[in-house]
């Protein structure tokens, strides 16, 4: 004898029945565990411990030394603050021009350095400022003094020194990149633009102005040129996780479902452990109506999180 559907009590609700309470939950879960790290806006370090993605806007050092594709000289960049996951090594930058000033045995600008390997921004800002009355065309030690302007929130005084230092050399491409960091991050958008075409005016296949010209435009809502930069800059260098997290990010604005899952799928190849680009392979698959799948995208992004 079948038993009566109403003795077998209430019927339980399925959790997220729809795509959209998937995703919904999902996002929660991923913004109150990035709630706990303090990080914040684009091109800081902070964002890049929150998504762990190299930043959008990479604030640049000038190498010391001109060469086809020179490292940047991390010898002279201000120590970041501690940060709980560390993004992957900075992509190679393209040529810079020598800086202008005094060898790079000059005391004071040793000192400035010193003090920023001992976390002594002040007194290395204090040397920075020394050495710049005594000679104003030291573009090594303006660019430094701006980045540490930058790190304090000082934005206005980073670009004031970045202004100068271009006058010495314009056409210097870290600079160039510099100042468009500082320029996006207060979201002068149009301005940052325009600096990142100029390196690119020069040096086509400088992935660094690619990556971050892609970021830029897709900030300003020019999605069909941002994903045009961000595939170049993902072709000339395919290991840069950021390139195809963004390129995944525009394609799926754009309505391109297979585009961007694609690129969501290799980001997550390059960095496994990247809650940012799980959640967006579980965004595609919900749109191409693939819940199961989708459902086990955000489960995994939550657990990146440690939530």
């Amino acid at each position: 004898m079948m038993n009566n559907p109403k003795d077998r009590g209430p019927k339980r609700e399925r959790r997220w029945q729809t795509s959209q309470e998937r995703a919904r939950v999902a996002a929660e879960l991923i913004e109150e565990a990035e709630s706990l790290t303090q990080t914040g806006a684009i091109a800081t370090p902070q964002d890049v411990a929150r998504a762990e993605l190299p930043p959008p806007i990479r604030i640049a050092q000038p190498p010391t030394t001109p060469a086809p594709t020179a490292k940047l000289d991390q010898d002279d960049q201000p120590k970041p603050t501690d940060e709980s996951l560390p993004p992957p090594p900075p992509a190679p930058l393209a040529s810079a021009s020598e800086p202008k000033g005094p060898a790079p045995d000059d005391p004071l600008y040793l000192a400035a350095r010193e003090a920023s390997e001992r976390g002594e921004i002040d007194r290395a800002a204090a040397s920075y400022r020394d050495l710049l009355v005594r000679d104003p065309n030291h573009v090594k030690a303006r660019n430094n003094l701006a980045l540490i302007l930058d790190a304090r929130g000082d934005r206005d005084g980073a670009l004031a020194e970045l202004d100068r230092a271009l006058e010495t050399e314009p056409d210097n491409p870290a600079l160039l990149l510099n100042r468009a960091a500082v320029l996006a991050a207060t979201v002068r958008y149009a301005a940052a633009q325009r600096d990142l075409q100029r390196v690119l005016r020069a040096e086509p296949s400088n992935v660094e102005a690619l990556f971050n010209l892609g970021i830029v435009l897709t900030r300003r809502g020019m999605w069909r040129d941002g994903i045009d930069q961000l595939k170049r800059a993902a072709e000339l260098e395919p290991g840069r996780v950021a390139a195809w997290y963004y390129l995944g990010e525009a394609l799926n604005h754009m309505d391109d479902l297979h585009g961007a899952l694609a690129a969501y799928e290799r980001a997550v190849e390059l960095q496994p452990a990247n809650p940012k680009a799980l959640y967006g392979i579980g965004k595609v698959l919900d749109r191409l109506n693939r819940p199961d799948e989708a459902t086990a995208m955000y489960r995994r992004s939550r657990e990146m999180t440690g939530r």
